[in-house]
């Protein structure tokens, strides 16, 4: 009996080991991961605006340290990188890693819608008709919400119909024209 109980204590043993000290298998350490983050930032600092975008996307979703998105973000939005400037934007509306500023979040915004980026645009819609940072106009948020429509965005399509229900005849019509008028600029950015 106590000879099947040692054997019985020796498999136990060596079954344990491995709930003790599992292997590394596809767990990351939060200390490697910030680890890598600093070796990428040295070779991103000089690289190109995706890279940059990149680093500011792990330094925001898996880090959670918005201030050093901000700052990558910003590299890339100096070289015209559409999402690293609507990223911004959404910083800014939420007041992460910058201080919460509805102009200035409408501006960076702005400058995305430019770039010809819809989310932007379906944003710019929403500040429009709630009155966020601004006031409230009804036949901008219907621009705004069209022309993310236009550039496929289905969400664009259902505020649009939806604020049309509210608008007059007359608004709809400087909307539509509004909409037909706007260009996207993919000009300089001056920061």
């Amino acid at each position: 009996m106590s000879a099947i109980l040692g054997l019985f204590m020796i498999i136990a043993v060596g079954l344990l080991s491995g709930c003790i000290d599992p292997p590394r298998g596809p767990y990351v350490d939060v200390h490697d991961l910030v680890t890598h983050l600093d070796d990428s930032r040295l070779s991103t600092e000089l690289g190109s605006a995706e890279e940059q975008y990149r680093l500011g996307t792990k330094y925001e979703g898996l880090v959670r340290d918005y201030p050093e998105a901000v700052r990558w973000y910003r590299m890339a939005a100096l070289q015209r990188h559409p999402e690293a400037i609507y990223r911004l934007c959404r910083l800014s509306d939420q007041g992460r890693g910058m201080l919460q500023d509805y102009q200035e979040a409408m501006s960076w915004c702005r400058l995305a819608a430019d770039h010809g980026y819809s989310e932007a645009m379906l944003l710019l819609g929403i500040y429009f008709e709630k009155g966020r940072g601004i006031r409230s106009d009804r036949v901008q948020a219907y621009r705004w919400y069209n022309l993310a429509a236009a550039n496929g965005l289905e969400e664009g399509v259902r505020k649009r119909n939806r604020l049309a229900l509210l608008m007059t005849t007359k608004q709809l019509a400087q909307a539509q024209i509004e909409s037909r008028n706007w260009k996207a600029k993919y000009q300089d950015i001056s920061f």
